[in-house]
């Protein structure tokens, strides 16, 4: 049984059962850990049914939204969990949103319950004066943030001692979480996903992990035969929890499988950090976003190679990565540290579709952009219907959907989701061309295309030659207005320290491998590329960037 069809064959069952039973047969097997601090699978359980109490005596039942506002940590999970428990609805929060970021998901979500690292205390007193149907405020110490009692203000810790566990209720496959995604411009908007689909990513991890499609379809007795095998799933979100990778690819699938996730302490990337972590936890999946994670990791490694040699991480077998680029320079240099890991590379959209994925190991031909297509994957033509799969094909790219809509936008969400051939679906707008070998390569969201003197340019594929040059770190392209073209083609290059790179010698290799339109007409060399904590370019800044290099 492949895994496509394993997928489509499951029942569908909501994960707060999965937990509990994973909990009952677990007992004090890690569930959690961060730093020194490590909580059981009956620990993870018995705090989340007692917390799951406070929030049925603070008023909120089914559907009711908590909004998680927590650096990675145990109590994210801890809360997600205990929100399911009751039938709420978990909605995440970048942590770095300010005033009015916050207000716009905490109101659109009807959120009733924030809870809040304590060094976010500022930000959410703020924008609680515009949300007038708060009933719970949990703030989580973090050794950081205020100690001080604030009026109206539950410590987490405090809720826990004081409520008995919640006793278990049956739940519905349908009940929703919301997956809040910023994307690249725009307020948040939050992605309705079904609690059955939760962390269905293994799936496709699974297999680089010795897993089988078989024994996926049984969580509980695979979680029982991997504790008594010594075999568990020990998996570090090296990115956010907050963001859709380090959710959807590291902690929900290491929890569906009775394993253990692991939290950096660190609140920005610290590769020794994750190093460390594997070697002390035995980790064997770490998941990351792409360049952005990978080249400071390599980085680290290269610094001191006989230490990195020296470490022992042969307990790592999976690296995986989806969201943004991750060249195929990286890859290689992170085979010279780790030849004998698997690193699965992953492409698809916030709006729970998955477009591709690739599983590279040591000598294989290394890609940024090329990928497997997924089962089922349709290209479809400008009137949206499903073209014939064949070489050469370009198009907006669909595929089954995990997501059922847009929460509050029910027009945004006709336009992205709709049933083809039978099949409810995502369109989310990304354009991808299916090659000579089978391979899918991306090339970018619709929006971003450039549109210059009639001819069509896709960033990605820019960036992807651009990323093999030699001493470059980073790269962004977009568009730029242009009065006889109406676009232009803009790059914004970030130089590795201690390298040199000239304009001449960049337009040069592009000219070498793109025809001449899809050349930068215009290029700024910059400190740092901008882009959000989840690896994702921030398009705004970078078109201030170039402009202020125009004036």
């Amino acid at each position: 049984m492949n895994s496509a069809n394993a997928l489509s064959s499951l029942p569908k069952v909501h994960p707060a059962g999965t937990w509990e039973a994973l909990a009952d047969a677990l007992g004090t097997l890690p569930a959690l850990c961060q730093g020194e601090r490590s909580v059981s699978w009956r620990d993870f359980e018995q705090r989340a049914a007692r917390l799951a109490t406070a929030f049925t005596k603070a008023g909120l039942g089914p559907g009711d939204t908590i909004a998680i506002d927590l650096y990675n940590c145990n109590e994210w999970m801890e809360v997600f969990f205990a929100a399911m428990k009751v039938r709420c609805v978990p909605a995440n929060v970048n942590y770095r949103y300010l005033d009015r970021e916050l207000v716009h998901l905490l109101s659109d979500s009807g959120a009733r319950a924030p809870v809040f690292h304590a060094s976010l205390t500022e930000t959410v007193q703020r924008a609680l004066h515009l949300l007038p149907k708060i009933s719970l405020l949990v703030r989580v110490a973090d050794g950081i943030g205020p100690t001080d009692p604030l009026p109206g203000v539950h410590e987490l810790e405090d809720l826990i001692a004081m409520h008995a566990p919640a006793a278990r209720i049956e739940r519905q496959p349908d009940d929703q979480y919301l997956s809040y995604t910023g994307g690249t411009t725009g307020l948040p908007k939050g992605v309705m996903v079904n609690m059955s689909r939760l962390g269905n990513s293994m799936f496709f991890i699974g297999p680089a992990l010795g897993i089988t499609p078989e024994q996926l379809a049984d969580p509980l007795g695979t979680a029982v035969a991997a504790a008594e095998g010594g075999q568990r799933v020990v998996a570090i979100p090296a990115s956010p929890i907050m963001h859709s990778t380090g959710f959807g690819m590291a902690a929900t699938p290491a929890l569906n499988y009775g394993g253990t996730v692991v939290t950096l302490c660190s609140r920005s990337f610290d590769p020794s950090e994750l190093l460390d972590a594997v070697e002390r936890r035995s980790v064997n999946l770490v998941t990351m976003v792409g360049d952005a994670m990978a080249r400071p990791l390599v980085r680290a490694m290269q610094q001191n190679p006989e230490r990195s040699r020296a470490r022992q991480l042969g307990s790592l077998r999976v690296i995986a990565s989806a969201g943004v680029a991750w060249s195929g320079e990286a890859k290689a240099a992170l085979f010279d540290f780790l030849p004998e890991v698997s690193m699965l590379d992953s492409c698809g959209a916030s709006e729970g579709i998955t477009y591709g994925s690739r599983i590279y190991r040591k000598g294989d031909d290394l890609s940024g952009t090329h990928f497997v297509p997924a089962p089922g994957l349709m290209i479809l033509d400008e009137h949206g219907h499903p073209q014939p799969n064949r070489p050469g094909i370009t198009g907006l790219l669909a595929n089954s959907a995990t997501a059922v809509g847009y929460f509050n936008d029910p027009q945004k969400s006709a336009s992205t989701y709709r049933e083809i051939n039978g099949t409810w679906c995502a369109v989310p707008g990304d354009y991808g061309r299916l090659e000579e070998s089978g391979l899918l390569t991306l090339l970018g969201r619709r929006s971003n295309t450039i549109n210059t003197g009639g001819e069509k340019v896709y960033p990605e594929e820019v960036e992807d030659v651009l990323r093999a040059m030699p001493g470059l770190e980073d790269c962004l392209v977009f568009s730029m207005p242009d009065e006889r073209f109406g676009q232009r083609v803009a790059a914004l290059i970030e130089v590795r320290n201690g390298q040199a790179l000239e304009e001449a010698h960049v337009l040069q290799h592009v000219r070498h491998h793109l025809a001449g339109y899809k050349m930068p007409r215009v290029l700024k060399f910059v400190a740092k590329v901008p882009r959000a904590p989840n690896g994702k370019a921030d398009y705004v800044a970078a078109r201030a960037l170039m402009a202020s290099a125009d004036r």
